[in-house]
């Protein structure tokens, strides 16, 4: 699997806000943000939140502005309060509009990477063929980029762990 960087994080520009055109929409692709930040986090999705929030130096009220600029329903900042402190689980939805409002790529976010990978992985959603077909190319990928085999026996799934 190839992660490419999206063109708005590859130059440094003091200006981190999205900017707006003329007709007050802001573009697909948000104001450009230093490069400092990495690609992708493997923090929980409410420290990965608060780190971005930080590097762009926006408040939970600030970051609602930004998402109510192109989407109109927005996230409220008590909600944003809420999934920053691990109060409350992001919806891929609300991790895509944050990431928008921040100018990074949803998949910065662990969770959203492991949400797209189990939507793409759950018959449900996408037939048992299809399912098959995206594990074996997972694999696959995982083989070309020299991904490590393991000896021994196979690691069992475990529930999660009830409070």
């Amino acid at each position: 699997m190839v992660i490419v960087k999206p063109h708005h994080l590859t130059d440094s520009y003091s200006d981190v806000r999205p900017q707006e055109r003329a007709d007050g929409a802001i573009p697909d692709s948000v104001a450009p943000q230093p490069h400092t930040m990495s690609d992708t986090s493997n923090e929980p999705f409410g420290q990965a939140l608060r780190a971005l929030m930080e590097a762009r130096g926006l408040s939970y009220r600030a970051l609602a502005q930004e998402i109510r600029k192109f989407d109109g329903a927005g996230i409220s900042h008590a909600h944003i309060n809420m999934l920053a402190n691990g109060h409350d689980k992001p919806s891929m939805r609300a991790m895509e509009l944050i990431a928008r409002a921040c100018g990074v790529d949803p998949d910065y976010f662990a969770e959203y990477r492991l949400g797209r990978a189990m939507r793409e992985l759950d018959p449900a959603e996408v037939g048992l063929e299809q399912a098959l077909e995206n594990l074996n190319a997972r694999l696959g990928a995982r083989r070309r980029v020299g991904g490590t085999t393991r000896s021994g026996p196979v690691p069992q799934a475990r529930p999660h762990p009830t409070r």
